[in-house]
């Protein structure tokens, strides 16, 4: 898999329930944090917006400054990255490969081209280090477009391969 290029991602958001890690979000640089926040409070659980949610519990969030100097692969200013979503559950990859970052229905996302691949000796592999948190989120297979601009990768041990 040598044509799909993915660079070290140097920024993650964390979701947290009850302290415990539900959901875990890495991007690169220059991804937009404060949009993204945007996106996924807009999205509806249990037939009320997320925001409304996060507002009534008074969920708070913080920002950990890792002060870590940035890791760039050598072909990262070289090659365009191939835009990377994992998925572990069954209504998220069908949204997924509709072009949508989301579970639910929202102008997010990358709608280039719905036409994949099965991808079935891909291996990924997210490791990250946070405070007292280590995240290893493994891939074992996936879904590139025909036209190689999309890559979901599948997580080992979710909905999806149980």
């Amino acid at each position: 898999m040598d044509y799909i290029h993915i660079s070290n991602k140097h920024n993650a958001i964390c979701f947290y329930k009850d302290n415990v890690p539900v959901r875990l979000m890495v991007i690169n640089k220059n991804t937009n944090i404060e949009k993204c926040i945007g996106v996924a409070l807009s999205q509806y659980y249990n037939s009320s917006l997320l925001k409304d949610y996060y507002n009534n519990l008074g969920i708070s969030f913080s920002i950990i400054d890792m002060e870590e100097k940035s890791i760039f692969k050598s072909d990262d200013e070289l090659t365009k990255e191939i835009d990377v979503g994992s998925c572990d559950r069954w209504s998220l990859l069908y949204n997924m490969l509709k072009g949508s970052y989301t579970e639910s229905d929202t102008p997010y996302g990358n709608f280039q081209c719905d036409k994949y691949e099965f991808l079935s000796n891909l291996s990924v592999k997210y490791e990250l280090v946070i405070d007292t948190e280590k995240f290893v989120i493994e891939h074992k297979c996936g879904f590139i477009n025909v036209i190689g601009t999309r890559l979901i990768p599948i997580q080992e041990n979710s909905k999806l391969t149980s």
